[in-house]
């Protein structure tokens, strides 16, 4: 049975340092799970630089860390939104070409919708509109509607109450979410990984110790030449006003370049903006099921985790968990 090792946590908590460590360990590569480093050329702000030293070079929808692969860095192009449903779709495949080829996949991030999405599939709201398949429907009458609704997916149509059967903006969307490679429930096909035995390792420490990584890790932001990047973005032909919308430290350079404060400030408001960042994450991370925590500012937390993993990777799959 496919095995697949998860490890979450908040931002600067060491997930990718730790995940490669791992992957060396255990044959394994690495799938970025982030809604932002998805995207070509947001390099420094999202975090995909390895910290101390480390090779890097670059292929196509990877990088190649310390001879480790990671994939969906630089897959999709700033211009066009990248959504929590091509993620799914593109993970999926990386995962399935990893576990084909007998290494362990190993999923990294701090995106929580897009974790859970991964896991337990996606919810009808992220199901992309088929705007062909739409313009087929609008031909068809209200009738012709339900009776191609109940064809598709009869536990679908029963579902729905009263007003939705009669309603045909509603059954056109049933009919969209029924028609493209989904079960009966809407969750695409081969997304849920039920058939896929999981370990999630999640890193947590103290907020003092967690706020003193992130005011660092910004700082070495600015060092490795944060704003340049963003400048480039500019002359590359993105809007501020898409980068802006990116948030958290993104956000704040394109104020201190309109002019709204100086470099200094733009410093402190980078790093409170991370921490509150930080803070979501631990919210949203504090609900997610089965997740072995480790305190990174224990020691010997490594070495747990390894023993742990170790277990986890080497049992009979009656006894993975």
């Amino acid at each position: 049975m496919q095995k697949l090792l998860v490890i979450l946590g908040p931002t600067s908590s060491g997930k990718t340092d730790l995940a490669i460590k791992l992957a060396k360990k255990f044959n394994g590569e690495l799938i970025a799970c982030d809604s932002r480093q998805v995207y070509k050329k947001l390099d420094i702000g999202t975090g995909k630089l390895p910290s101390g030293k480390m090779t890097v070079e670059k292929g196509k929808g990877f990088w190649l860390m310390g001879e480790v692969k990671i994939w969906l860095y630089d897959v999709a192009d700033f211009k066009k939104q990248y959504t929590v449903y091509d993620y799914v779709k593109d993970a999926n495949k990386v995962i399935d070409d990893i576990a084909k080829r007998q290494k362990l996949p190993i999923i990294v991030g701090g995106t929580g919708l897009y974790l859970r999405a991964l896991l337990e599939g996606l919810p009808n709201l992220a199901i992309p509109v088929d705007q062909k398949l739409r313009k087929e429907l609008e031909k068809l009458s209200l009738q012709e509607l339900q009776k191609k609704l109940q064809r598709l997916s009869l536990k679908k149509w029963k579902d729905m109450n009263n007003s939705d059967k009669q309603n045909s903006r509603r059954l056109v969307r049933a009919i969209e979410i029924a028609s493209a490679d989904f079960t009966s429930d809407g969750v695409p096909k081969g997304l849920l990984r039920g058939s896929s035995k999981i370990l999630k390792i999640g890193l947590t420490a103290p907020k003092e110790t967690l706020y003193k990584k992130i005011n660092s890790r910004v700082e070495k932001w600015i060092e490795e030449g944060i704003i340049d990047e963003v400048k480039n973005l500019i002359t590359d032909g993105i809007s501020k006003e898409r980068i802006r919308n990116l948030g958290l430290e993104y956000k704040v350079i394109i104020d201190y370049l309109n002019g709204e404060f100086s470099l200094d400030l733009a410093i402190k408001k980078m790093q409170n903006k991370v921490r509150q960042y930080a803070r979501r994450q631990i919210t949203w991370f504090r609900k997610e099921k089965d997740v072995s925590w480790f305190d990174i500012t224990v020691a010997g937390w490594v070495r747990r985790v390894e023993t742990q993993v170790n277990s986890w990777y080497y049992a009979r799959d009656d006894q993975a968990h």
